[in-house]
């Protein structure tokens, strides 16, 4: 079965970057430009089936920025121990701070250089789904 990821990314050249680096027959990307939909999303339908996992969080978000998404992820009860990667612009050390103090699994800064960017991507999809063990949906672990 393959793996799903939510995206959270307003900027559309962004998100058709990351759906590029990230998308394949093992893994699907659904895409959300507004933070606020996303959350209504995930508070409408917290079935195992629809949860994704793992999330790719923006940081600068209209309406509601990635922090104030990451803190109502984390109190819906179905998405607490979804990871949630911030993937942005900023490098800025209070905001990384805050990402992880928030409950962020992981930060990633995007890079302006498109093959450092698609390595990251790489990176990111590695690691959740080829390096480390998460729980199933069902509570039992992921194969690898």
């Amino acid at each position: 079965m393959g793996r799903k990821i939510m995206m959270v990314e307003d900027n559309p050249d962004h998100a058709l970057l990351i759906k590029r680096g990230i998308e394949g027959p093992d893994c699907t990307v659904r895409h959300f430009e507004d933070g606020l939909e996303a959350l209504e999303a995930c508070e409408a339908n917290q079935s195992e089936e629809a949860k994704p996992d793992l999330i790719l969080l923006d940081l600068q978000l209209p309406g509601l920025d990635g922090f104030s998404i990451m803190e109502r992820l984390r109190k819906i009860k179905a998405y607490e121990h979804v990871p949630i990667v911030m993937l942005t612009t900023s490098a800025r050390q209070k905001e990384i701070s805050q990402a992880y103090a928030l409950g962020a699994s992981g930060y990633v800064v995007k890079s302006d250089d498109f093959q450092m960017f698609m390595t990251k991507l790489k990176h990111i999809k590695n690691y959740w789904f080829q390096t480390v063990e998460l729980p199933e949906k069902n509570g039992g672990t992921h194969a690898s």
